[in-house]
Order: C-alpha cells, then structure tokens, then sequence
C-alpha cells in the first residue's frame, strides 16, 4: 500500500450509491437538530408568558428576556468544546448517545420548578435547566455534523449535511405550532394556567429526543474513526459491509502504516500551518452569522412590534392571545422564509459549492439589511409600509439559510483531519455560539436604536465575506483528500475501486 493511499473502506464510502441507510442516518441525526432549534426558539415565545405571570406589572425591569434567551445559548459553548474533543477521543457513536439523553432530561426538568413556585425559584431552575441543556444542545453539533459527513459519499456529502441541518428549520416551525396551540387551548382559562402552557410548550422539546433515541444506538461507529482513530480494520470493514451491503476486505498492513506515522496535534506548527488559517476562518464566520442569526430571531417579536406588525398592545391583560400572536408570526416567518432557505441550501450545495453559496448568502443579506436600515424611519411612517418590512426581513433569513447559516455548519466537518475533525467543528461551533449570546446582548443593548443594531449587523457580514475568501472549496473532494490524508493530488476511479472491491 502506497503511503498515505486511502483506505479501501472509505473508498467504498466515498462512491457509494444513496442508500435507504443514508437516509435513516439523515433522520436519526437530523431529529438531534429539530429538538436543537425547537429547544432554543421555544423560549424566546413563552418568555411573555413567564414575565406576565411572574413579574406583573413591570417589576423585573429589562434583563429577564435577556437573561432566559442567553443561558441556553451560553450552555452550548462549553458543551461544543468538550463533547468535541470526547467525540474524537471516545467515538462519536458513543458520546451520541450521551447527548441525547441529556437533552431529554433538561427538556422535561425545564418544566418543573424546586420549591415553592415563586419569581426567583422559577427563574433560578429554569435558567439552571436551560444551561445543562444548551450544554447537550452543544454537543450534538460537533458529533452530528462529524458522524454524516463520515457516512456520505463524496458526490452527496453537502446535500446529506445540509439535509440534516434544514431539520432545524423544521424545529423553529414546531416550535411555533406548539406554542400557538398549546396558547389556543387555554385562551379562554383563567391565567392561573398560564404555567401549564409554557411547561407544556417547554416539556415537549424532550419527545422527538425520545423517540430518535434507539435509533440512534444502533447506528454503527463511522468507519473513520474505526479505522483511522481506533485502528480497527476488521470492524470498519464490517461495520460498512453490512451498512452498504457490499463485501469489504480489511486492510490490516493499511491501518498499521497509518498509524506509525506521525500525526501532529490541534497544538503542534504543523496543524498550524496546514489548518490554522482554516480553523480561524470558520470559526469568524460561524460568530459573525450568529452575531446576526440569533438577534433577529430570538427577537423577532420586539422587532416587528416596533413596526407595528405585530400588535400586542391591546392584549395586555390576555397572555394567552399575545402569545397566539407572537407564535403566528413566528411560524409565517419560518415556514415562508427560514424553511424555503434550507431547501434551497439541500438543492444547491453540491452543484454551487460551499463557499459560494456563503459568500451568496453573506453578500444578500448585507443587501437586504441596509434596505432595511437606511430608509428605517420610513417603514415606521406608514402602517402599509409593515410589509415590505417583514418581506426584506424574511429575505434575509432565506439567504442566511441559503448561505452561511449551512455552510458554517457543514465546513468545519470536512476541512480538518479524523482524529481532530469533532473536536475542530466544536471549536467553530463554540466560538459561533459565543456570537450568538453577543447578539442577544447587543439587541438588548441597542433595543432602542434598531437602526444601528442593523448597521453593525451589515459590519459583521463583510467580516465574513472577507474570512469566507481564505476558506477552500471541498465539494466533490473526499474528506481525505481535502485534509491531505492522501496523496496530494491522488484521484480515485470510482468504477475500477467498484470492481476491486467486489
């Protein structure tokens, strides 16, 4: 075997005809990504119901939409580094499973209160609840992202990949739906039952968690870690001759010379010099789309009301009502521009490219955003003048999802190398994530000066249109290929490694 020649193993994946196991791995760990996004949006529509039962009358000043919107989304920080780094130390099957069952358990505890129900008790064990769930939420970004990029073939690895993270847009719509009939259930009780909707709509976040749980045990290690990490020849080969039903012979001497080699660390020049430009461009990009990302949807409802399209000023004794609305719009927005947007990314992602698409993506929405900001006094003039408003603001949702929303997410999982690939997604992820909780501080901060919030949003995407030119174009390539875990410049006959290993 050639030095640094690919695997037989992961030849068989790289070609591989899609597969009703593809699918089933795109569901199973795509339902990791509808529970992500309905666990984190699902807060930011109940937080009114929770400051009207809680705090009446304006007692608790500005900080608990803040406070509730940004735990959670401080949690994923740390749980992206740590469940990164033990994905590639531990298997990423392994550490998959633990996610899941974190999340579940922080979903359904979310709805609960210790002690007396109190302001401070509820808020104190809602918050405590939604870190440890951000931390699971954390995770599973890293292992997701990793273990289907290590499953798909070359030619369908970014559909694949994008395909698991549209399920998140299918999260911010259920996410909507749930709150807004929950709400209508109760819209004509007391609102002393104002606790049972939100627990309600909070709990019901750990059912998909539940149900993709088996499943997701019985997915195999991916054959990258088994062979390139473990050194496991027999198991990667069998493993993925049952997945792709196919006879793979294992390849002992193979995984034994790529063990004896030397292989640098996250901390040592040589990553440095091969993937430290890398590493520093997906990460500013992942904080600059979250910057932008996580501000205008966790707080779309303060936003819209400023432009009065969203009226909730003569509900204010009936929470329930103001919900409803809170949810409706939510769900228009999602299902009208956010989903469309991921569709798109599924469509286009393997024949466009993935930096394109980012810099397509980061260029719109910088143009929707300053036709947005410039002229903003006028969309307050006029109450007509409220739709054009939603429509240039859902565009921007579109191109984030058509954009840079996906590809941050599917980039770092093929750039780096196995045995650092979950722990480097994890890093990006985490650093994304740390732009997530600044956006919703800056909102809070410039809640009152929307117009140069969205200035400063307009900055942060030609910062990422600048760091998206350093990045590398993968599409088409093998992970090992575009790591340099193979020959430079090595090309694979898929129709001649068929037949060798038939």
């Amino acid at each position: 075997m050639a030095r640094n020649q690919q695997l037989r193993v992961l030849q068989a994946l790289d070609v591989a005809r899609t597969q009703l196991y593809h699918f089933m791995a795109i569901v199973i760990a795509g339902m990791g990504f509808f529970t992500d996004a309905y666990d984190l949006f699902t807060i930011s529509l109940v937080a009114d119901l929770i400051d009207h039962r809680y705090y009446p009358d304006g007692q608790r000043g500005d900080y608990l939409p803040v406070l509730i919107n940004a735990v959670s989304l401080c949690g994923t920080v740390p749980g992206q580094l740590v469940f990164g780094w033990l994905g590639d130390k531990m298997g990423r099957k392994r550490i998959y499973g633990v996610t899941l069952l974190l999340m579940i358990f922080c979903s359904l505890a979310s709805g609960f209160t210790f002690g007396k129900s109190t302001n401070k008790s509820v808020v104190t064990t809602l918050c405590f609840f939604r870190f440890w769930l951000g931390f699971s939420i954390g995770g599973d970004y890293p292992l997701s992202a990793t273990i289907m990029s290590e499953y798909a073939s070359k030619r369908t690895r970014g559909a694949f990949m994008a395909a698991v993270f549209a399920m998140q847009g299918f999260g911010n719509v259920a996410a909507g739906l749930v709150g807004t009939i929950t709400s209508a259930a109760f819209v004509n009780s007391s609102q002393d039952k104002i606790d049972y909707v939100w627990r309600i709509v909070l709990m019901f976040g750990a059912i998909p968690a539940l149900l993709t749980y088996y499943w997701r045990m019985k997915m195999p290690e991916t054959a990258r870690y088994t062979a390139l990490i473990a050194k496991d020849a027999k198991m990667a080969a069998s493993d993925m001759s049952a997945v792709l039903h196919m006879p793979i012979v294992p390849e002992d001497d193979g995984v034994n010379e790529l063990a004896s080699q030397d292989q640098y660390g996250l901390f040592s020049s040589e990553f440095l010099r091969r993937h430290g430009l890398h590493l520093l461009s997906t990460a500013v990009c992942w904080f600059v789309l979250d910057v932008t990302f996580y501000s205008l949807n966790m707080f779309m409802k303060d936003i819209f009301t400023k432009v009065r399209l969203l009226d909730i000023d003569d509900d204010l004794l009936k929470p329930f009502k103001r919900t409803i609305r809170i949810t409706g719009v939510h769900t228009a927005i999602a299902a009208a521009c956010t989903l469309p947007g991921y569709f798109f990314a599924v469509a286009f992602i393997d024949r466009i490219g993935r930096v394109k698409i980012q810099l397509l993506g980061f260029t719109m929405m910088t143009v929707f955003q300053l036709c947005l900001a410039i002229p903003y006094p006028k969309w307050l003039e006029c109450n007509r003048n409220k739709y054009g408003f939603a429509v240039l603001y859902g565009f921007t949702f579109f191109f984030a999802n058509f954009g840079p929303n996906t590809t941050t997410f599917i980039l770092p999982a093929e750039l780096f190398p196995a045995r650092l690939r979950s722990t480097c997604h994890g890093i990006s992820g985490a650093v994304g994530k740390i732009g997530a909780v600044v956006g919703v501080f800056a909102f809070h901060l410039l809640r009152n000066q929307f117009r140069t919030l969205l200035f400063v949003l307009v900055g942060c995407n030609l910062v990422g249109i600048m760091f998206t030119l350093l990045l590398p174009e993968t599409m088409g390539k093998s992970l090992e290929e575009i790591t340099g875990e193979t020959e430079e410049g090595q090309t694979l006959d898929d129709e001649a490694t068929t037949v060798n290993m038939c």
